[in-house]
């Protein structure tokens, strides 16, 4: 089916250009055209602020911008006629024979095959790339989520996309690690040794010694440094990564590539980024300003920087450390060149808020080599806040005190989790309540909406067991057993092309459980009139052209809560 409504956006800009070009109208921010397709306060099928916007720009008096419009719209087949409120609203109204078409569609799945808005570019989509150095806590699971439903939603818009984790597996949090596990290691044996303040102190890595303890004993008390660090540093890593890959499984989301620094070190592809960066006069050797508030004895030292100031950022950048070694923000970078070599159409890279200081800088990089601000998108996840008994539970990462994915999905399971992720918008903190979630009532959003689909379900099994089907060249009719309660959610159902398009092209999975919530809330109303007003019902044995009406339309919105849920990643239940 035709995604309708971005039709009607296309024609609204379209409009605005020609009544531009003569001179009806001075230039217009068509930004700023909106057109409501979901609300109860518009008065038509859609609604648009389009006339609010041009009156304030019309430089011709004589001007008659509804016949204008009247004169234009007979193009758009879909609308039937407009009506222009007394609020400046300009309310459109669809014609019958195309809300009856679009349902067939959607009835029929084809809406899925006229969504190819991404032409198969391909789109590189980074996400959690949590340091290995702990399991994966309450932090990650967000970003965890979010990344893995927007994946789903560019794939189901014609996009082709790799999701990547980048493991941060070299610098100095990795021989801290190393380091505190060998002190755990010497502690298994009774050697009094204690943790640093900057090292882990996680009961995690108790666990792992105790497997290096049952693998080689105290082999390693009596070796040489270098040659147990290095153990050490490789057993610790490839123990992490494998959990975090098993906890990740919990909730399903696997990666096409896993992506590691130490490879990006051995590679060199750091001294090709330093020859583009060269090239383009982006290098030299200085000295960086003190850090705002550091207090310790910090000491003014050349090093080789990045004229990221020349770019989008607000400082130049140290791509090397006084000791020689290359900054965390120099393999990164290299990183990304590595991304840019691969020919994606799109980089997005989805970290934690804690890194929005870090954003500049990266995006510099890539505008430095492929001098193109918008080759990579960056969106940030904000907090993840875990409350249980009406209380938040205080988390400290450095104290070693954190709630694992494992536990949250040990209490919650999976659906809870993925759809409360990615049900407010990423840039909003949330609070995610151990108790509510698990509910089943309507204050628990995802069951509410699950419930739906069950009971639609119902009502469809139900039918088949009356022998009340669907025939296969059955063409549906609003005209027949719809009321318009019923209508107003046909209507809603038929939108569901464009709420995909505009969950992807903003990055916002969020208005997936939006709608979800609205369209569940108008279909229990139904049923719940129904208990009291036969006419109501799903089933009528005694009208079966209005019943199969109405089983047509519950097939249709049983196919879109599916697809939704299918990219939300949780269950489409026949039964509750």
């Amino acid at each position: 089916m035709n995604n309708y409504i971005l039709d009607l956006s296309n024609f609204l800009n379209t409009f605005a250009s020609f009544l531009e070009s003569k001179k009806f109208i001075s230039e217009i921010n068509k930004n700023q055209i909106s057109i409501d397709y979901s609300s109860e306060n518009k008065l038509g099928d859609l609604a648009s602020n389009f006339y609010l916007i041009i009156n304030r720009k019309i430089i011709d008096k004589n001007f008659n911008f509804e016949k204008e419009l009247n004169d234009k719209i007979n193009s758009v087949p879909f609308i039937d006629h407009f009506i222009i409120s007394k609020n400046g609203f300009i309310n459109f109204f669809l014609k019958e024979d195309f809300v009856n078409n679009s349902l067939n569609n959607i009835y029929n799945n084809n809406f899925l095959k006229d969504i190819n808005h991404g032409n198969e570019k391909k789109i590189n989509i980074e996400f959690v790339s949590a340091n290995p150095t702990g399991p994966l806590h309450i932090a990650h699971i967000r970003g965890a989520v979010f990344g893995d439903v927007l994946s789903s939603l560019y794939i189901k818009m014609g996009f082709r996309v790799l999701r990547e984790y980048y493991v941060n597996d070299a610098g100095s949090q990795i021989d801290k690690l190393s380091n505190s596990l060998f002190k755990r290691y010497k502690q298994l044996f009774n050697i009094n040794i204690e943790l640093a303040q900057d090292e882990y102190p996680g009961e995690y890595l108790i666990n792992i010694a105790k497997k290096i303890i049952k693998i080689d004993g105290d082999k390693w008390l009596n070796k040489k440094e270098k040659e147990t660090m290095l153990y050490f540093k490789k057993f610790a890593l490839d123990d992490i990564i494998s959990s975090i890959k098993v906890d990740l499984n919990l909730i399903n989301i696997k990666f096409d590539k896993y992506t590691y620094e130490t490879d990006i070190e051995k590679s060199k592809i750091i001294d090709k980024l330093f020859e583009i960066l060269d090239q383009k006069k982006l290098l030299y050797k200085g000295v960086l300003k003190k850090p705002k508030g550091d207090d310790s004895d910090w000491e003014p030292r050349e090093q080789l920087l990045f004229r990221s100031s020349k770019l989008l950022d607000n400082e130049d950048r140290a791509l090397k450390k006084s000791n020689g070694e290359w900054t965390y923000f120099a393999n990164d970078a290299a990183y990304h060149l590595y991304k840019c070599n691969r020919n994606f159409d799109k980089l997005i890279n989805i970290w934690g808020s804690d890194h929005i200081g870090y954003i500049p800088r990266m995006i510099s990089i890539i505008k430095a080599i492929k001098n193109n601000e918008d080759y990579l998108n960056i969106l940030t996840c904000q907090i993840v806040s875990i409350l249980e008994n009406k209380k938040k539970l205080k988390m400290s990462k450095r104290d070693g005190n954190f709630i694992t994915l494992a536990d949250v999905f040990s209490k919650v399971g999976n659906d809870p989790i993925r759809y409360y992720m990615i049900s407010t918008k990423n840039e909003t903190a949330i609070d995610f309540d151990l108790d509510e979630v698990i509910e089943k009532n309507k204050d628990n959003k995802v069951f509410y909406c699950q419930y739906a689909y069950a009971r639609a379900s119902s009502v469809i099994n139900k039918a088949k067991q009356l022998n009340i089907v669907i025939d296969e060249n059955y063409k549906f009719n609003l005209n027949i057993g719809i009321s318009s309660e019923e209508l107003r959610i046909i209507k809603k159902i038929i939108c569901y092309p464009y709420l995909l398009y505009q969950a992807c092209n903003y990055n916002e999975p969020h208005r997936l459980t939006i709608y979800l919530e609205d369209i569940c809330s108008e279909f229990h109303s139904i049923w719940n009139k129904g208990k009291d007003n036969e006419s109501m019902r799903f089933i009528d044995k005694n009208n079966i052209q209005g019943t199969i009406s109405k089983l047509f339309w519950l097939e249709s919105f049983r196919n879109v809560l599916y697809d939704i849920f299918s990219i939300i990643g949780i269950d489409s239940p026949e039964q509750m």
